[in-house]
């Protein structure tokens, strides 16, 4: 009997060490970016699992830093809105947008920077038409457990240090490090960068994959309807930042030319015009949409206003802070951004389809449809 007690003792105690031990190692190098630990060159200073877990980190970063200015908003703010932006004047200020969100989900995740920081004080919130897809459902990394919390949960702990999960996010995190190589990177107030600043895939490649994306994805553009209950989950933020006196700035997201005829070709334009005028409803929004001599760039290697056909750069970004703000406009386009109300939407459409005509006046439509035909 005794013999079996040593051994169990002995077992209890080499498992413990070696969870204890693997679970230092996973904390120490903390490829998800939750636990604060020092960055070594080399060693752990890129993360390259945080763009998958951008839910995760990004709640638990709300909770460390309370920032009272946050930007909400789908991928398109994640990449391109810039908290380091002269115009913002309330600080910290965080980047919160996640990628491929539903309006709930920016919702919620506006409540739990507002649990974090009563003293919120400002607001940007980037609208995409997909967030309002009745068939968009929550993103698989969201946990409705971990909103609102004011400390990080044991259960997220235990997962992201004593998991084999972690044990394998350590793993790519040393030799992305090691060998200086990985994609989608974050700063520390949550905006989306690329390291070494050059995507692997061509442009165009970026362009047709993307368009095929929106077009053949459920949530996107394979089918679409209004969600009442999307637009009523906007309908609650923007009154909540008008109950608390906070600075609530709105925008749709600017988009390549080609995005848009994607959206054409998927035979959901007059549902696009329809959402924009459900949202003037709610709340005054800047239209950055559309056809202007931002979001018609040329497609080539060169551009310097898109990524791919949905997501604009941080320079962009800026133009659009600066309409928001009304900061250094002399370097914003005067075709860059129509305030769309009650009173002015109907004259907001009719100038896109201007500005489309205009555009496809001077471009190949062979062009335009062999980029959105991938299907």
């Amino acid at each position: 009997m005794k013999k079996y007690k040593r051994y169990n003792f002995l077992f209890l105690t080499i498992t413990l060490l070696g969870v204890s031990g693997f679970g230092f190692v996973n904390a120490a190098i903390d490829p998800y970016g939750i636990i604060n630990a020092p960055k070594i060159q080399g060693l752990n200073d890129l993360k390259p699992r945080q763009f998958a877990n951008i839910r995760l980190f990004k709640a638990i970063d709300v909770i460390e830093q309370r920032p009272k200015t946050i930007l909400l908003g789908s991928s398109r703010s994640d990449w391109g809105l810039d908290p380091n932006h002269p115009a913002f004047g309330a600080k910290p200020v965080y980047n919160l947008g996640l990628v491929g969100p539903n309006m709930y989900e920016v919702r919620r995740y506006f409540e739990h920077a507002l649990a974090n920081q009563p003293d919120l004080k400002q607001v940007v919130l980037g609208l995409d038409f997909f967030m309002f897809n009745q068939y968009k459902a929550n993103s698989v990394d969201f946990d409705e457990k971990r909103l609102g919390q004011r400390f990080i949960r044991l259960e997220d702990l235990l997962k992201t240090t004593l998991s084999a999960d972690a044990l394998n996010a350590s793993i790519e995190t040393i030799e992305a490090s090691f060998q200086s190589d990985a994609s989608y990177l974050y700063t520390s107030s949550g905006r989306r960068f690329v390291h070494g600043g050059k995507l692997k895939d061509s442009m165009r490649t970026r362009f047709e994959t993307s368009i095929a994306e929106y077009l053949n994805t459920e949530g996107y553009y394979k089918r679409f309807k209004l969600s009442q209950a999307f637009l009523a989950d906007l309908r609650t933020l923007v009154e909540v930042c008008k109950a608390r006196n906070i600075d609530l700035k709105v925008f749709i997201s600017p988009s390549h030319a080609m995005q848009w005829e994607a959206l054409r070709k998927a035979g959901l334009w007059s549902e696009f015009e329809a959402w924009k005028r459900e949202v003037v409803k709610i709340t005054p929004v800047w239209d950055f949409s559309g056809y202007n001599s931002v979001t018609t760039e040329p497609v080539s290697e060169r551009m310097t206003n898109f990524w791919d056909s949905s997501h604009y750069r941080k320079e962009v970004g800026d133009l659009v802070l600066n309409r928001l703000f009304a900061h250094a406009l002399e370097q914003v386009p005067n075709d860059f951004g129509v305030l769309l109300t009650t009173e002015t939407v109907e004259s907001g459409l009719a100038q896109t389809v201007t500005g489309r005509a205009a555009w496809v006046a001077e471009h190949s439509e062979e062009i335009a449809c062999k980029m959105v035909s991938k299907r």
